[in-house]
């Protein structure tokens, strides 16, 4: 079939698209959900470095995937979805395909090849700019045998003309070629028609919403402690790629599970390493993905490697959910592979670490194993119930008595001979619960009152294991410290 050579003029839009206006194309776009799993999927691949990660964070109005012109910087698949007037759809990213034949390489043509049998279209990236390589002509070749409408879009074209193309990319047989630039949002509407076009008949409905919103649970830790494999135990299916290799995750990976009628988004995190071990600007920018992760989490999993648990690192990780916030199960891997174990051999462990752990004193532990499944399902039981009492709020009527029996049956901890007095309390925030007390001074309150205070909330409600957010003003109007 002889292609359509591109043009200036946009694509034609399929039969009840609104009319083009001349202004920015409207059209939303999202995380992917639960929900949009029943959506058709259109998949980006091509080489490494042709603007794969560009053009998904464009049409996916994110920073999700993480750009450097260093080739094989993403890896997993990355999904994101679109909505637009007539329709909605999502949108994968994937690694470049090279021809070199390596450990990480074949795992990313792997979860690639997945991608492309999931998608009902595909969108075959190339450089405009470079012309036609031989490992194009072999990602072509493989397309076109898969029987699945394919776009060809010409990228790094900005400034260019349809007449400076490249003749040769002709010789795909694609019947519909778009020029553009990812970087510089050129012919991003041109290549939207085209996957409406190519889509028609495809329009599926998502399903309804959940009950619930799903709970996100972000999996941190140090390389190669086995965020990955537990990933992919909870799913029971290869969703993340694994190897003994340490930094095979780069970018976040957001993957949705059913579990006891909650909807879970699993996030396979990059490893964290000291700062001073990090080497280039890629392992950079996944730890800095891997830590904004952190902070858009409702549950941190901070995974401990059993074989190696006096790692200093392990702080550090925890350090980063504790200054966001978060709740935090402290998940022991590898504990298949402990021997001699005792009655007692899992408590002096969770005593080690939280002896070097202070904050983490009333995190919840689970020991499991990634490779046997092993209590794995304990981590989301627990992630539920910690996530239930983060989102808890408490009337000021509750807290008023709270104070009360404060003053009357607690010894408040007096410091540098002053002691405080809390007025009332009112709670402001969930996840994390926040509470405002009003109190007799305008000193800032020493840790042990303010940790006696933080105590007494968390027994009195029930919050163990969540952090509490505590803010202390002065009596207004007066002058405190006389009262």
């Amino acid at each position: 079939m002889e292609p359509k050579k591109p043009h200036s003029e946009p694509v034609a839009p399929r039969e009840g698209a609104k009319p083009s206006t001349g202004r920015k194309p409207y059209y939303k776009a999202t995380l992917s959900s639960i929900e949009d799993r029943e959506l058709p999927v259109v998949a980006v691949v091509g080489q490494p470095n042709v603007g794969k990660s560009t053009i998904f964070n464009r049409l996916t109005r994110s920073r999700r995937a993480i750009i450097d012109a260093t080739p094989g910087m993403t890896r997993d698949r990355l999904y994101g979805t679109i909505h637009r007037d007539m329709g909605s759809f999502r949108l994968v990213d994937t690694g470049g395909i090279e021809e070199r034949s390596d450990l990480i390489a074949e795992m990313i043509k792997g979860q690639t090849h997945h991608a492309i049998l999931e998608a009902e279209v595909i969108v075959f990236m190339v450089d405009g700019r470079a012309g036609l390589t031989v490992p194009d002509e072999e990602i072509g070749q493989a397309l076109r045998m898969q029987s699945k409408p394919v776009i060809l879009f010409l990228n790094k074209m900005e400034g260019r003309s349809p007449e400076q193309i490249d003749p040769e990319f002709y010789k795909f047989g694609f019947d519909i070629l778009v020029t553009g630039s990812a970087a510089h949002g050129e012919g991003m509407e041109n290549l939207m028609i085209a996957v409406e076009n190519k889509l028609e008949g495809k329009w599926r409905d998502p399903k309804k919403a959940v009950a619930s919103p799903p709970i996100r649970l972000a999996i941190i830790g140090r390389p190669n402690a086995g965020k990955s494999s537990i990933v992919n135990k909870m799913l029971n299916e290869e969703r993340v790629m694994v190897s003994d290799i340490a930094g095979t995750t780069r970018d976040p990976i957001d993957s949705y599970l059913n579990y006891n009628k909650q909807t879970f988004c699993l996030v396979d995190t990059a490893g964290i390493r000291k700062r001073g071990k990090i080497k280039g600007s890629q392992e950079s920018l996944s730890v800095l993905m891997a830590t904004r992760q952190v902070e858009n989490a409702d549950v941190i999993a901070l995974l401990v490697d059993a074989s190696d648990p006096e790692a200093a690192q392990d702080a550090a990780i925890a350090g980063i959910a504790n200054k966001a916030y978060k709740p935090i199960i402290v998940v022991v891997n590898k504990w298949d592979l402990v021997e001699d174990k005792e009655t007692n051999t899992a408590k002096k462990f969770e005593e080690r670490i939280r002896r070097r752990l202070k904050f983490l004193e009333t995190a919840p532990f689970v020991f499991v194993s990634a490779l046997t499944g092993q209590r794995v399902t304990r981590v989301l039981d627990l992630a539920v119930e910690l996530h239930e009492r983060a989102s808890q709020r408490v009337t000021t009527g509750v807290l008023n008595r709270f104070v009360e029996d404060i003053a009357k049956n607690h010894r408040v901890p007096r410091a540098k001979g002053r002691h405080f007095k809390v007025f009332y309390m009112t709670q402001v925030e969930v996840s994390p619960p926040t509470f405002v007390a009003v109190v007799n001074t305008n000193q800032p309150l020493h840790f042990t009152q303010e940790r006696f205070l933080v105590n007494r909330i968390r027994e009195a409600f029930e919050l163990d294991g969540v952090p509490i957010k505590l803010v202390i003003k002065p009596r207004s109007g007066r002058n405190a410290d006389k009262e």
